[in-house]
């Protein structure tokens, strides 16, 4: 059968021709043809869930008509969800659920290594508060990491599940082994630890019911500001080194909490600094991961807008960096290449 000109165009523009030699066709630079995919990764209420409606709404204008939902998970879940094609995309990845995920380490049951790929860095400014109440560090002569590990103190600890691993098996459980112990030691010193997610650590502090806490979030947050104005706090302290060999199990690093980001803190203090980054699963199309990295990318002020660690975390420019090596999404890295932010 024989097509003209006129008919091939009209066929193309309605996706009834194929690209030559077998090819998937891509869209063009102006293709506004709308898209389907679920974000995972976040609990169903709290900033994680603000961040991923907030990055939806960008995805859903730049493509009118485009069906983005949010499925609530954890980080560690939503690595698992997208790589069993539960979910397309997961926004709150670091490197420690990528490592453990590859290697099917727990919390994961088998090697997801190949099911899920690198889209996008979002933000590196999240940073692990290490703090301690006042009165249970006078009560027992403890100012540092290295003081707990030789007193061995009762001590409460609270951390995150490790279904969330950046927030427990990733930095907390790391610092605690480059100190020379480990969260099972804690109740063979007379103490115990809570795990829940950040406001569940948050709440104990403040109500007396843990007198250390290890928990991710923006420098100068005003959650820890609002405890502190209640219960006295100090950071626990440390050395970088140290902090710099627990920071680079999970592709890390170690930074400096600047003086005066809170009220209690006298001097600079070292932590865990870490970049969360959005994963795709296997199974998602070019298209699809091309036309959210795209939407994000050009819509840099109102990505900055949605506020949070956003606001200062995220920038075009650091979007391509991939700190554990990944394998990046054919859809990502055509879009950088387009760009020039990659090769």
């Amino acid at each position: 059968m024989s097509v003209s000109r006129r008919d091939f165009a009209r066929l193309a523009a309605a996706g009834a021709v194929s690209a030559p030699f077998g090819g998937k066709a891509l869209a063009d630079i102006g293709d506004k043809t709308p898209i389907t995919a679920t974000v995972t990764g976040a609990t169903p209420t709290g900033y994680p869930r603000t961040l991923i409606e907030g990055l939806n709404a960008i995805v859903r204008e730049a493509y009118p008509g485009s069906a983005i939902s949010f499925k609530p998970n954890s980080p560690g879940g939503g690595v698992l969800a997208v790589s069993k094609g539960e979910a397309d995309f997961t926004a709150t990845a670091t490197g420690a659920e990528i490592k453990l995920g590859n290697e099917g380490r727990f919390p994961f049951k088998e090697p997801l290594a190949g099911k899920f790929q690198f889209v996008m860095q979002l933000y590196d400014n999240a940073y692990l508060h290490l703090l301690m109440t006042k009165a249970w560090a006078d009560a027992n002569g403890v100012r540092s990491w290295d003081d707990i590990a030789k007193k061995k103190p009762r001590m409460r600890l609270t951390l995150n599940r490790p279904d969330n691993p950046q927030g427990s098996i990733g930095g907390p459980y790391e610092i605690l082994k480059a100190h020379g112990f480990t969260i099972d030691d804690i109740p063979k010193w007379g103490g115990s630890f809570v795990l829940g997610n950040s406001a569940v650590s948050i709440d104990a502090i403040k109500d007396g019911k843990a007198d250390v806490m290890m928990g991710g979030g923006v420098l100068g947050n005003a959650v820890v500001k609002d405890v502190a104005s209640k219960r006295e706090l100090l950071w626990v302290d440390g050395d970088l080194a140290t902090m710099q060999k627990a920071a680079s199990v999970f592709h890390y690093r170690a930074d400096m909490v600047p003086k005066g980001t809170y009220a209690f803190m006298e001097k600079d203090y070292p932590t865990i600094r870490m970049a969360i980054v959005m994963l795709a699963g296997a199974h998602v199309s070019e298209e699809t991961v091309y036309k959210y990295t795209k939407a994000i990318a050009e819509a840099e002020p109102r990505v900055k807008a949605i506020g949070g660690v956003m606001k200062d975390g995220f920038a075009v420019a650091k979007m391509p960096t991939n700190d554990a090596k990944l394998p990046v999404h054919p859809g990502a890295s055509r879009y950088y290449k387009e760009k020039g932010l990659i090769k």
